[in-house]
């Protein structure tokens, strides 16, 4: 079973031809990442990409993905975590689909990453919450974009909201998984926005914090900080259980950008998007 597009023509252009237009549009924007310098800092574990309207987001997530292209040979599998902005399916849902249709073609479910998640008993297969989510859906056109015809397969998972004590048993089954060297290509991709309907003065204040803390590496204080003040960061859980995933190396998580709807569309209220990089320090030989 392949799993259509459901917002192509809203988030994203639904023309092949149109959507390739975009991304590149997104790339030369004045927010966007051509002609940066993005450095490697260190062996690439996991990103967090912006999931909105491209004409919106899609700048801040070509930083995200130039950072990627960076990385020789491509990573072969993606481990996606990302919101579930519906009620459907389960708690922790992993795709059941084979692969993920947009525009630019089908992406392919990876079988032995599945398997392997699977396996940890922290999660179930169930395409309900993914039915009518957006937020891996839109990630899809930027990495087929970079990878062109390179292998990629990817393993998209919806994670609802849950107590800290469950993000640490979805990021202890995926540790597990990331330490396996049969799946040792495997790069994680957080699909997350930050703060919403929000004056861009406070956004950059209250998304700084956010911010601050995801770069300390501090899981805990990252989660109570959402929740404790009800901050309207859609991903925080997704974000929460990547960093714990990530326990146990020597990871040093780093901001490539940020900026908000506000940015590229002057309005009263908006939108933060941020584009965060993982990276393990190398070890000497």
């Amino acid at each position: 079973m392949i799993r259509e597009p459901v917002v192509n023509g809203r988030f994203y252009p639904a023309s092949s031809r149109d959507l390739s237009a975009t991304i590149e549009e997104c790339e030369q924007h004045e927010l966007g990442a051509e002609g940066k310098s993005i450095s490697a800092n260190g062996v690439l574990r996991a990103l967090i990409q912006p999931h909105a309207g491209y004409v919106f987001s899609g700048p801040v997530a070509t930083w995200g993905i130039k950072r990627l292209s960076t990385v020789r040979p491509l990573p072969g599998r993606i481990l996606m975590l990302g919101p579930k902005h519906t009620p459907y399916g389960a708690n922790a849902s992993a795709s059941a689909a084979d692969g993920w249709k947009t525009p630019l073609g089908v992406v392919s479910i990876d079988p032995k990453l599945r398997d392997a998640i699977l396996k940890t008993g922290a999660f179930q297969t169930d395409d309900e919450a993914h039915a009518q989510e957006h937020s891996l859906e839109v990630q899809l056109p930027f990495l087929q974009r970079l990878y062109g015809n390179e292998r990629l397969g990817i393993l998209p998972i919806a994670l609802h909201y849950s107590s800290f004590k469950d993000c640490e048993t979805w990021g202890e089954a995926i540790k597990k998984v990331l330490d396996d060297p049969a799946l040792s290509d495997t790069v994680v991709l957080v699909s997350s926005d930050f703060s919403h309907d929000t004056p861009r003065n406070d956004a950059y204040r209250l998304d700084g914090e956010a911010l601050n803390l995801i770069e300390k590496m501090d899981a805990k204080g990252f989660y109570d900080l959402v929740v404790s003040e009800d901050r309207s960061i859609c991903g925080f859980i997704p974000i929460t259980v990547a960093m714990l995933g990530l326990r146990g190396r020597s990871i040093k998580a780093r901001r490539l950008t940020y900026a908000t709807s506000m940015d590229v569309m002057p309005h009263p209220r908006g939108v933060g998007y941020a584009s965060v990089v993982f990276e393990e320090e190398s070890r000497p030989v």
